[in-house]
């Protein structure tokens, strides 16, 4: 067995440049479709509907694990009592593990769609749209999937086939012989 994972911290450290890149993929379109002040107005709606953003945020962290938690149930073809979702504490971290190997490629589609779900998708509608606000939540919850990302490149070359066991304490997986 071949563990391939990092420390939540090392995997925060490391999503810096994936917050940079997310930012400059999303935020600079959107101001050349639509102005620098339409972009500034969404900043303004959250602030006068904090508590609302505040509810959505909230919701959308819990939503990200169940978004992991239903791609290892769907992807995979689990049952529901081999996938755990809950919080540690300790580092007031939300989670979603899988208790069992599944093939590689059902554990990176499973990494990465809450990332679509909650961050691409609500982006691009709000490029289209020129809602700022939702940019800003779009774009937030896709810097968020950052650790999810760095995973993905961590096993960018384990193949489709192969067995993965998602690590239950640190961020990645480790690789059944």
């Amino acid at each position: 067995m071949k563990d391939l994972s990092i420390s939540a911290l090392s995997a925060n450290l490391y999503a810096i440049p994936i917050v940079l890149i997310t930012i400059i993929c999303l935020v600079f379109p959107f101001v050349l479709i639509w102005d620098w002040q339409t972009f500034t107005k969404g900043f303004l709606s959250i602030y006068l509907a904090l508590p609302y953003f505040i509810i959505a945020f909230i919701m959308g962290l819990f939503l990200h694990e169940v978004f992991h938690a239903v791609g290892f149930l769907i992807f995979g073809k689990l049952k529901i009592e081999i996938v755990q979702i809950g919080i540690k504490w300790k580092y007031l971290s939300p989670f979603a593990h899988c208790r069992i190997p599944l093939k590689a490629s059902v554990y990176r589609i499973s990494l990465l769609l809450p990332a679509i779900l909650l961050g691409i998708f609500p982006s691009i509608v709000a490029l289209i749209i020129g809602k700022s606000w939702l940019l800003i939540y779009g774009t937030l919850f896709t810097v968020l999937a950052g650790g999810d990302f760095l995973v993905c490149w961590i096993i960018r070359k384990v193949k489709n086939d192969d067995l993965v066991q998602d690590h239950p304490e640190r961020c990645g997986c480790y690789i059944i012989d």
